[in-house]
């Protein structure tokens, strides 16, 4: 699924969902609006939803996504400069960190 920040498109657009997401890590994902029909317009070129899945092969850089389409280069800018978050650590990446640092000990007392 592709999720973008609320504001970014009109409430005409959007209708409520009960949809439920989660991150990579586990964590859920707070889901109240879904928007059905999008395209995405750029230099020229119209992309349909799912966005990220037909622009495959991509960088993402610090200005934008960029890939290749039809032999022309694209950058999708961000809005906003991107948000870089201190090190924290999630319950379940804290939970998969113990339960490694567990294992060694447990392999290394069997040695």
């Amino acid at each position: 699924m592709n999720c973008i920040q609320e504001g970014l498109i009109p409430t005409k657009y959007f209708e409520k969902t009960k949809q439920n997401l989660s991150t990579t890590n586990g964590e859920n994902l707070k889901i109240e609006f879904k928007v059905t029909s999008v395209h995405i317009c750029d230099e020229g070129i119209y992309i349909r939803q799912p966005f990220l899945e037909i622009i495959k092969p991509f960088k993402i850089k610090t200005e934008g996504i960029t890939t290749k389409i039809f032999q022309q280069k694209i950058l999708f800018a961000f809005n906003e400069k991107p948000i870089t978050k201190d090190k924290t650590f999630s319950l379940f990446e804290e939970h998969s960190v113990n339960l490694i640092k567990t294992k060694e000990n447990h392999l290394y007392f069997m040695k």
